[in-house]
């Protein structure tokens, strides 16, 4: 006997491998649970029903099973001479008895099977209001988040409501609560990720953020250098980076833009510098342009939503002060960001050359046909320093 009490120790270790491993929500395993006891407690009720034939057992005192008789002229198995026939109709009468349906097509026809019926009745209905009200409570609060969010839609139209607002504003309103549900129902999932430890936080957030950060050059390269070398302190790095992504939600026309900082479109349709970006589009690496003399290279910052826009945004603030902790263990950075930094200025140069010699050529001949003076345009070195 100790040794079986050892046994359920050890089962207990089994259980919790098996919840490690298990995504299952616990509110589904609770659904499961009650049902399997409900399916427990009919069996055993059943058990007890077709043990009442046995306590009478004098053939001139009916019993229940004798209405099948009837119905069972032209059969030659009956039921009460029918292990599982006899079983099926046990259970069949548990089950409405413990639901309260009560057909009424099975009965007691003694005072022995009225005890027992009388008996099964009591633990039927406590039994099946306790499931019920379990059940009842976990399917009410399955689904919260979707809950919550008709909650504040109800709460939007109560607010444009009594603020009397125009149609179209509200038009413009509804469209941005539903295209925004989805990152509402992760931000009310931050707290888990709180409660984590700093370093599982971080393969998180490395994990939510990879195929994001592969989308930036010179973090690309880096992640490629970490995954040659094997070089934890990359990876370190790296992880470090990928806590420092945070999320933008704008609406439709609305203007967004700030300095030294990294977009990701994620979703949405965004125009800048009359060109149009579509989702995985990066743009705001200018700000690694920080100097004087490579100011005017850089492109203007300010961005057009043309749908509802959601951007990861990456703060140069934020990363200069990560490189700072990191540079002395990991050099290879310094090397990447300065061998990018040179390739982007030099890309911005020769954008910029070029535009001013179509303006200098488009120039060259006066509004009355005479031909201008020409102009010696300037270096490219000069745009380089």
């Amino acid at each position: 006997r100790l040794l079986k009490l050892v046994r359920i120790v050890r089962a207990s270790r089994v259980f919790r491998r098996i919840e490690v491993r298990m995504s299952v929500t616990y509110q589904r395993l609770a659904l499961v649970k009650f049902f399997v006891m409900l399916m427990l407690i009919t069996h055993w009720m059943s058990c007890l029903w077709g043990l009442s034939l046995i306590f009478e057992e004098d053939g001139e005192i009916p019993h229940w099973v004798d209405s099948f008789t009837s119905m069972e002229e032209n059969v030659e198995d009956k039921t009460k001479d029918t292990p599982w026939k006899l079983y099926i109709a046990c259970f069949y009468f548990t089950s409405y008895t413990i639901t309260s349906v009560g057909y009424g097509d099975i009965g007691p026809l003694n005072i022995y099977e009225r005890i027992v019926c009388t008996l099964m009745i009591f633990v039927s209905g406590i039994s099946w209001a306790l499931v019920l009200a379990q059940v009842t409570g976990i399917v009410g609060h399955m689904d919260a988040s979707e809950q919550d969010f008709r909650k504040v839609m109800d709460e939007l139209n109560f607010f444009m409501e009594d603020r009397k607002l125009p149609a179209p504003m509200r038009h413009r309103l509804r469209s941005f609560f539903l295209a925004n549900k989805t990152v509402r129902r992760r931000e009310s999932q931050e707290w888990v990720v709180e409660r984590m430890s700093p370093s599982l936080k971080g393969e998180v957030f490395w994990e939510m953020n990879r195929a994001w950060m592969v989308r930036i050059n010179f973090l690309r390269d880096i992640m490629d250098q970490a995954k040659a070398h094997t070089c934890s302190r990359l990876r370190d790095f790296l992880t470090a980076v990928a806590q420092m992504f945070s999320l933008e939600v704008h609406a439709q026309m609305e203007v967004f833009g700030s300095k030294r900082t990294i977009y990701i479109l994620q979703r949405g349709i965004v125009a800048r510098n009359s060109r149009v970006f579509l989702r995985g589009a990066v743009w705001g690496l200018d700000g690694f342009l920080f100097s004087r003399a490579s100011a005017s290279l850089v492109e203007p910052v300010k961005s057009l939503a043309l749908s509802y826009v959601e951007v990861l945004v990456f703060g140069l603030g934020n990363f200069l002060e990560i490189h700072e902790q990191h540079g002395r263990m990991c050099p290879e950075v310094s090397a990447t960001l300065r061998k990018h930094c040179l390739w982007l200025a030099l890309q911005r140069a020769i954008w910029a050359e070029a535009k001013r010699r179509q303006v200098g050529n488009e120039g060259e001949t006066s509004p009355l046909g005479k031909p201008k003076r020409k102009r010696r345009p300037p270096s490219l070195t000069a745009n380089l320093h």
